[in-house]
């Protein structure tokens, strides 16, 4: 495409270009990183399963999805994961909401320690990753993006209800 006498890639003119339109995308997480999730009650243990997972053929296509999604973590091997719920809201969990705003769960991938956040402002959901140390980290790859996360919990709203999942990937796993 051209631009003028610009072609699209040529160096010099990507610099001429209005600052809006040659600024890179960073995704960055727009739920808050919540201070003291470490002492939050643990609701649920579970893992992000080894890309070389093989799924009974009746998965449902949200189960495919997640260990499609997260395979990548710890190259590969899978995680223990940790779900948490702030203690002002683990009545309204129990119910899958509604919740107050604020700071509402983490999902703590415990390798390689990646902690997904799930706010509510305004009543809405919203996310967030981060690392152990609150850093954001949503911009490392495409799944911890806070637009991946919003688009998989209102695609499977059966599952995720108001911002929070029931459905852990490991249950509908499990052997009999």
């Amino acid at each position: 495409m051209m631009l003028g006498r610009c072609s699209w890639f040529s160096p010099l003119c990507f610099l001429l270009l209005p600052p809006f339109l040659n600024q890179s995308s960073h995704a960055e997480s727009i739920a808050s990183y919540p201070e003291g999730w470490e002492s939050w009650p643990v609701v649920k243990e579970s893992q992000t399963l080894p890309a070389d997972t093989v799924l009974p053929p009746d998965a449902s296509l949200f189960t495919q999805e997640a260990v499609e999604a997260y395979s990548w973590i710890n190259d590969g091997q899978g995680s223990p994961l940790t779900i948490r719920v702030n203690p002002e809201k683990l009545e309204a969990y129990k119910k899958h909401g509604p919740y107050s705003d604020g700071p509402t769960a983490v999902a703590v991938s415990e390798i390689p320690g990646f902690i997904w956040v799930t706010e509510h402002l305004a009543g809405m959901p919203v996310y967030g990753s981060y690392n152990r140390k609150g850093e954001d980290i949503s911009g490392i790859h495409p799944t911890l993006d806070p637009d991946f996360c919003d688009k998989c919990h209102t695609t499977y709203q059966e599952i995720c209800r108001n911002g929070t999942c029931t459905n852990l990937v490991l249950e509908t796993y499990a052997s009999p």
